[in-house]
């Protein structure tokens, strides 16, 4: 673990935009973005998962079809070779959208149509054109040296398409040779399969150019590893036997996200099915290694998605299809419906001290072989939600930096623990891609402080009308205490609005506190107030929200200026 302190910034793929981009960020637009990276004191971007997808209105990056594919819809169309020149606009002559929305929202069911409309027209030309016989023989050798993960890949891709549904257990046929012998069995099968390898092909090839330029610009990728594998997978598919389908991980309920009711009583369930611990050792971790290895060709460093998993994970019972079902019963009677499995955390819990040093002994063997497969990478641990004592010791022992939400960070006498005080294998953030922007969550919290204030100078308002409120307020005040305590912000200081003052203050102390990381989401950077994602929600805006300016827009506003003069001043630049 480098201890050269830096400066990230989180920004998902979908959300870049550039000039001329066809309706979501491609990798030219983030060429442009580690342009701005290295000219604004930013050491690295931080993206979210960018593995294949399946055909959801409103795709989560963590519910990929594959582990190692790469998903298409972010590729530069310019760049394709045998792509006709000039594109038409992309607004033209598309489908209705899927979502209401605007130009700062992605619509994917238009990106598919028009990407996959010139991608098919630029694979005719590639393979039958005289002019790319050089890059044919490049993009066979490429295919030869990939192994079976991506034959595999691509047949599942084929029969998803065939069958409309990724969805494989709802498919005629589940037999995987039954399946490959009728995908490749027809005089005419192997050109949809040699499509999928192009394209694979083609973001593997772009993805090193771009590699190649961060390298060059002294700007990190940082890239992500969800914990699980979608169920609707080409792994699960294909390699069933390292996973327990039996049980849907996810995580407890913490008094999060309490806009969706589920995960407010019973926690997220998120339809991963869990691993065969005891299968994969028996190889050697193999398919860990595949998936760790393939990310380290595109990314310096990388983040594990609730780390947690690794020591033990939450599990339900049921798929997240079932979860309506199970929203108003009680334990019991969910045990009932289960035979007799309850929700809870596996392989064991926690409550023994002999489970405590199992899950302990096993979250350290696996963590080691991941390290292993690629010893070179950066990596950091989301260690975040119901965290056992033992994690943290044990990921700053194997040099991965764990997490430091600061008001979380609250020591036994609840103060807000310091930033000079943090270890410095660490990354630091006020808030992950599940939250909103700081800004918004401090306005809440404001809200609360003044409802209380209001309602307490109101002679005609009860006790019981002003319990709830003097509640809230209580919360809200002690986090904008916290926080308030952590930026050197006096108590009235801290009592206002989000402003110009508040956001200096907050970003400065982040900025300056001992992690190695410490990182902003882009909407907090740009004032920009919307959400990435609300868990235990589907569609909407989730995982849409485009950013309304170019990389060579945001160079002109004060807010990259001043990113880079705080990250100079902290030391990070």
């Amino acid at each position: 673990m480098a201890q050269e302190r830096k400066t990230g910034v989180l920004m998902p793929l979908f959300s870049l935009r550039r000039t001329g981009d066809h309706g979501i960020g491609d990798l030219k637009a983030l060429e442009e973005w580690i342009d701005w990276a290295a000219e604004h004191a930013v050491g690295f971007l931080q993206l979210l998962p960018v593995n294949a997808l399946g055909e959801e209105e409103s795709p989560s990056p963590y519910s990929a079809i594959s582990s190692v594919a790469l998903e298409p819809l972010y590729l530069t169309l310019e760049r394709v070779p045998g792509m006709p020149l000039p594109l038409p606009p992309y607004q033209e002559d598309l489908p209705p959208q899927q979502f209401p929305g605007d130009a700062d929202l992605v619509d994917y069911a238009r990106v598919r149509t028009y990407k996959r409309f010139w991608l098919r027209r630029a694979w005719k030309e590639f393979s039958q054109g005289e002019e790319y016989e050089s890059l044919r023989a490049e993009f066979r050798s490429w295919v030869a040296e990939q192994g079976d993960w991506l034959r595999d890949f691509c047949l599942f891709r084929v029969a998803s398409l065939v069958f409309n549904t990724t969805a494989w257990w709802q498919w005629p046929e589940q037999n995987p040779d039954s399946i490959r012998n009728r995908v490749v069995g027809g005089p005419d099968s192997q050109e949809p399969l040699h499509y999928q390898e192009w394209l694979q092909w083609l973001c593997a090839r772009e993805w090193a150019q771009v590699r190649e330029h961060a390298d060059a610009s002294g700007v990190m990728l940082m890239g992500d590893v969800p914990i699980g594998i979608s169920a609707a997978s080409a792994d699960v598919f294909f390699e069933r036997r390292y996973f327990d389908m039996d049980w849907s991980g996810g995580a407890p309920a913490e008094g999060n996200f309490a806009e969706d009711p589920f995960t407010a009583k019973w926690g997220q369930n998120w339809g991963i099915p869990l691993y065969r611990w005891d299968v994969m050792e028996q190889d050697g971790y193999a398919w860990w290694s595949r998936r760790v290895r393939k990310m380290a060709e595109i990314f310096r460093m990388y983040r594990i998605d609730h780390v947690l998993g690794f020591y033990r994970i939450y599990a339900f019972p049921w798929m997240p299809e079932r979860n309506e079902e199970f929203l108003h019963l009680s334990p019991d009677e969910a045990a009932a419906r289960c035979g007799g499995r309850r929700p809870g955390f596996r392989p064991r819990p926690d409550w023994e001290k002999a489970d405590r040093q199992a899950n302990l002994m096993q979250g350290d063997h696996i963590l080691r072989q991941l390290i292993k497969a690629a010893p070179q990478q950066l990596v950091i641990g989301e260690d975040l939600g119901c965290v056992p004592d033992y994690v943290r010791p044990d990921l700053s022992f194997l040099r991965i930096a764990g997490f430091k939400i600061p008001h979380w960070e609250i020591d036994g006498n609840q103060k807000v623990i310091p930033g000079d005080s943090y270890n410095p294998c660490s990354f630091a953030t006020y808030a992950t891609h599940d939250f909103p922007p700081l800004c918004n969550d401090w306005n809440d919290w404001y809200v609360n402080v003044k409802l209380a204030r209001d309602a307490v100078a109101n002679e005609n308002l009860s006790i019981e009308e002003l319990r709830p409120i003097l509640l809230a307020a209580r919360d809200s005040g002690r986090v904008m205490c916290w926080l308030g305590d952590f930026a050197g912000l006096s108590m009235e200081e801290s009592m206002v609005p989000w402003c110009s003052t508040i956001k200096n203050a907050l970003m400065r102390a982040l900025l300056r506190c001992r992690s190695a990381y410490a990182a902003l989401m882009w909407t907090e950077l740009f004032d920009y107030p919307e959400r990435l994602n609300t868990p235990g929600t589907v569609g909407g805006t989730n995982w849409r929200p485009r950013m309304p300016f170019t990389a060579a827009e945001a160079g002109e506003m004060p807010q990259s200026a001043w990113l880079r003069d705080l990250s100079t001043e902290a030391g990070r630049a």
